[in-house]
């Protein structure tokens, strides 16, 4: 383990870094808060703004997910260094991949939400107050890459296995504008257990002061459980024991049990589809059967992929 950090020493200090700033952040946004987000008679318009600029406003969701986007895409840029591509494909990717996630996240939010309350194309669009599935951001990026991929000559699989990676990183930082806004909640906790393993600022912003009641930081536990398979990933992925693609496939069974076994059951404010909540049955189907696919139909019928690590043509500073 000594030699695994030192050899991967400014691996540590990149993603160290990162996480710091995202630490420093999650403070600064806790420090704003007028009053728990649980507490609808507070105004929860100086909990969601991040900065006033006098002629706008740019809330802490918002802000969340442009910090979760840079920091996984700063982390894609080193990677791509890693095996060689072009950084300024990283960018063109950037460019036209990020408009078009937040398009596919809306629509899948509008379409599947149970109570539609859209006039016009203004309203459809209208992200100001959230309305954001990343289960539509994920299918809308999979699709881009692949013409994507296509279009600038590189291999479409190892692109997949490096955004594995940034998916993990940009939903942990993302989940946090949901808990300034006090949404995407659970139910009242029940266990003094789980009760008494919450950290206390968590605990305290995710209780009611009128009704004493502490519901559950779904946002935390999907936090906890795409922390664990970003580690898992960044350090096995090293080793010679993916081929490309495999990873992709990984995050895909790793995020759908997750969410479909442990969050999205607990969640107070599903989407629907034919009466069933529309994440679980994106979850299990479309991540864990998608991915498991995957991994079974890529070594029936792509029997010759290279090993990730196999793609890494600079490896001067050994960096996960």
């Amino acid at each position: 383990m000594i030699d695994f950090l030192k050899k991967n020493k400014q691996a540590l200090y990149l993603y160290g870094g990162a996480f710091l700033a995202f630490m420093v952040m999650v403070i600064i946004a806790v420090s704003t808060l007028n009053g728990s987000p649980m507490d609808s008679s507070i105004n929860q318009f100086d909990n969601k703004t991040a900065l006033d600029l006098g002629f706008a406003q740019v809330t802490w969701y918002a802000t969340f997910i442009l910090t979760g986007i840079i920091i996984a895409g700063t982390l894609t840029y080193f990677e791509f260094k890693r095996v060689g591509w072009d950084t300024e494909i990283l960018f063109d990717g950037l460019l036209y991949g990020v408009p078009l996630a937040i398009i596919g996240a809306r629509l899948y939010y509008v379409i599947f939400d149970p109570t539609p309350n859209y006039n016009n194309i203004i309203d459809v669009i209208n992200i100001t107050e959230g309305g954001l599935a990343i289960h539509g951001a994920v299918i809308v990026t999979l699709i881009f890459i692949i013409f994507f991929s296509k279009k600038k000559k590189i291999d479409v699989w190892a692109f997949a296995d490096i955004l594995a990676v940034g998916f993990l990183v940009g939903q942990i930082i993302g989940r946090w504008g949901n808990f300034m806004n006090g949404e995407a909640h659970g139910p009242a906790i029940q266990s003094q257990f789980i009760l008494s393993m919450l950290p206390n600022f968590i605990e305290t912003n995710m209780t009611n002061p009128v009704t004493s009641i502490t519901y559950h930081p779904t946002f935390f536990y999907e936090g906890l459980w795409n922390f664990l398979g970003l580690v898992g990933l960044l350090i096995t992925r090293r080793f010679k024991l993916f081929k490309v693609g495999d990873m992709i496939a990984i995050y895909l069974i790793w995020y759908g049990l997750g969410r479909g076994l442990i969050i999205e059951p607990l969640r107070q404010d599903p989407l629907y589809i034919f009466g069933l909540k529309a994440n679980i049955v994106l979850s299990l189907t479309l991540f864990v059967g998608g991915g498991i696919l995957l991994l079974i139909l890529k070594r029936v019928f792509i029997k010759d992929q290279k090993y990730y690590v196999e793609m890494l043509v600079s490896n001067e500073d050994n960096t996960i």
